[in-house]
């Protein structure tokens, strides 16, 4: 299941050379600033001429932690209600107890890390977007074509991440002039931002292969999910049911028929799968410390992003005990690895009955016998996703009945009562609450609930501003650094 990581006919040569490349210093990494104080410098996070080691890098980028780790964790999950802090009450995690209540502001680590990780990843996208149309490299159109839509949709995702966070933010393209401060540095608006991804995304799905060489690749598939998911943030239900419905029709894509298993190692980039983050112990590159930092205290991890008592209530409440098991860890509760140490005295998978924390990420779990945890893999996009956003779609459409096939294919696979309402307003809300239960603790929670108008409603009891806390602070020293061209978000 690991012959990604990636394998292409240079790659043990090129993942040395993007791994040294990505533990340099980042004085020329687009709005990683030198000294001097100038906020965006440099054509690009990966510096080179080969058009493999490119899309290696892109790929790579994804495992980096600020990029899918500690920072990503705390917000697009602590924040939320799905989530608390978790740790010791003593232990801040620098910015994640601030994040957990509101009190979080532009000088924090988390904001400065996602800006910085999403920008390092569309200058290695634009980098090589540049490199494909070298005409020294000599290489077909339809070659270009295909290399250039899966930088594109690199640069999409990274665009994607940065709007959802901070809102309208720069956009910068393989075409922009470095010296140009306020093409860099002005703010573009967020329904720009949006079109730049729509732009993206469209020419991937139309120029990606629709199945991958290697498994983890980025296919037709996987741009049209991520671009129906794209649409449905800006409520452009038509769209949304459109692609959705090309992707369903496909026939690539299937419910994995176990929900329990989807995030255990052996059951990686199963027919569910549409994007993975894919992490490899045998080339030390997993995605640093995400499962690790997840991990029962004390025991095999750091002890953070810990589920909430509003989650567990959640689940409780709609009877769901399949996907409350497969979600959260309990206090005393024996993992399904278990077996794999019982002889071994130093190692165990039994949770302590004194663990900090009441409930752990099941689906970050990874087992006591390798602290790093690198292999563990992250999924970004999967099949139920596809059907929860067809649901959506035709409801808001006044497809009713299309809408209930969808969802109760969902909750089929899960042993859940179908539903049978064909009011719009219940039925959306019933959808609402499916996305919560399918998606627990896999970082979707808080701009879901932003996207639908809720904030105020659900995350207020938490210290959550309206008009403010729908998106995050600009980091402060990029404003510093810029000048005052990078404008702050209201109320920060």
């Amino acid at each position: 299941m690991k012959n990604l990581r990636i394998q292409y006919k240079t790659m043990t040569k090129a993942l040395v050379a993007v791994s040294a490349l990505l533990a340099m210093s980042c004085s020329d990494d687009y709005l990683d600033v030198a000294p001097e104080g100038q906020a965006t410098t440099g054509s690009g996070y990966f510096q080179g001429e080969n058009v493999d080691q490119a899309i290696v890098a892109s790929y790579a980028h994804l495992q980096d932690y600020s990029q899918h780790s500690f920072s990503y964790s705390g917000i697009f999950s602590i924040a939320s209600d799905d989530a608390d802090k978790g740790s010791a009450p003593g232990d801040t995690g620098t910015d994640k107890d601030k994040l957990d209540n509101f009190t979080h502001e532009a000088t924090d680590v988390s904001v400065a890390g996602l800006w910085g990780a999403n920008y390092r990843g569309v200058a290695t996208a634009n980098t090589g977007i540049d490199i494909v149309n070298e005409p020294a490299n000599n290489l077909s159109e339809s070659t270009i074509a295909e290399y250039q839509a899966e930088f594109k949709f690199f640069r999409a995702y990274h665009y994607f991440t940065l709007v959802r966070v901070f809102g309208g933010v720069p956009i910068i393209t393989e075409e922009t002039d470095p010296n140009d401060q306020e093409a860099l540095l002005v703010r573009d608006s967020r329904e720009d931002v949006y079109s730049f991804i729509v732009e993206d995304l469209t020419e991937a799905s139309e120029n990606l292969p629709e199945t991958a060489a290697q498994v983890g690749r980025v296919t037709q598939g996987t741009a049209k999910s991520l671009l129906a998911k794209v649409q449905m943030y800006q409520g452009n239900w038509q769209e949304v049911l459109e692609l959705t419905n090309e992707v369903i029709a496909s026939g690539q894509y299937a419910l994995h028929p176990n929900y329990e298993e989807l995030w255990r190692i052996q059951n990686e980039n199963t027919v569910e799968s549409i994007f993975e983050v894919q992490g490899s112990a045998s080339e030390n590159l997993g995605i640093d410390n995400m499962a690790v930092h997840h991990g029962v205290r004390g025991q095999w991890g750091w002890g953070f992003d810990v589920p909430s008592q509003s989650l567990v209530d959640a689940y409780e409440a709609a009877d769901d005990q399949i996907r409350m098991d497969a979600t959260i860890i309990f206090r005393g509760e024996e993992m399904y690895d278990n077996y794999l140490y019982e002889d071994d005295p130093n190692l165990t998978a039994v949770v302590s009955e004194d663990a900090p924390n009441p409930y752990y990420s099941e689906k970050m779990y990874f087992g006591p016998e390798n602290a790093s945890a690198l292999d563990k893999n992250l999924i970004i996009l999967r099949y139920a996703e596809v059907l929860l956003m067809n649901a959506e779609a035709n409801n808001e459409l006044g497809n009713s009945a299309a809408a209930l096939e969808s969802l109760n294919m969902v909750r089929s696979r899960v042993e859940l009562p179908a539903i049978n309402t064909t009011s719009q307003s219940e039925l959306r809300d019933i959808i609402w609450t499916e996305r919560r239960l399918e998606f627990g603790m896999e970082f979707d929670r808080y701009f879901d609930v932003i996207r639908q108008g809720r904030g105020q409603e659900v995350f207020g009891p938490l210290g959550f501003q309206a008009n403010k806390n729908e998106v995050f602070p600009i980091p402060q020293d990029q404003i510093s650094l810029s000048g005052g061209l990078l404008e702050q978000n209201p109320g920060y």
